[in-house]
């Protein structure tokens, strides 16, 4: 056997063994899902907090700076982030203002640091001739190095059963 072909050949098994070798090497740990709900829970319950308490500055704490943001109100859209904060008599977080309280929230991850958040609110108007409703969120989150953020929103009343 000539000098050339041993040499390649020990090229290929060198290559064999570093490709056997790297399903060998331990692979980073993920979070369970489980501590991605919790995380994605809290970062709602302080939103809802907020919310209760109308809170813009906590409430827009929730949401990034560059977010994309539909809010649907009974007579009109509310449209970009500021419109998540007060607007006295208007916006979301009126004087006397509606109680919210989280019934469902469903995480998934997306690739990278990003989920989707689906939350099903009930709220209970402050008009009490008003009957309690559901309201729905899509969120779309991403994780900085702090905490989940809210990146895309989309709130609308649910279409009750």
């Amino acid at each position: 056997m000539s000098r050339a072909v041993k040499l390649v050949a020990l090229v290929a098994l060198a290559l064999l063994v570093a490709i056997a070798l790297t399903g060998c090497a331990p692979k980073p740990e993920k979070k369970p899902a489980a501590d991605l709900h919790t995380e994605v829970r809290a970062l709602f319950d302080a939103y809802v907090d907020a919310l209760n308490r109308s809170d813009s500055t906590a409430l827009m704490a929730a949401y990034a700076a560059d977010s994309q943001v539909t809010l649907a109100g009974r007579e009109q859209f509310f449209r970009g982030r500021e419109a998540v904060g007060r607007t006295p008599g208007m916006g979301p977080l009126s004087q006397g203002q509606n109680s919210y309280d989280i019934d469902t929230l469903e995480v998934y991850p997306i690739e990278g640091h990003h989920a989707l958040a689906l939350v099903v609110y009930t709220v209970e108007p402050s008009d009490q001739d008003i009957p309690a409703f559901h309201t729905t969120g899509t969120y779309v989150l991403e994780k900085t190095a702090v905490k989940w953020q809210i990146v895309h929103a989309h709130v609308c009343p649910a279409r009750e059963m």
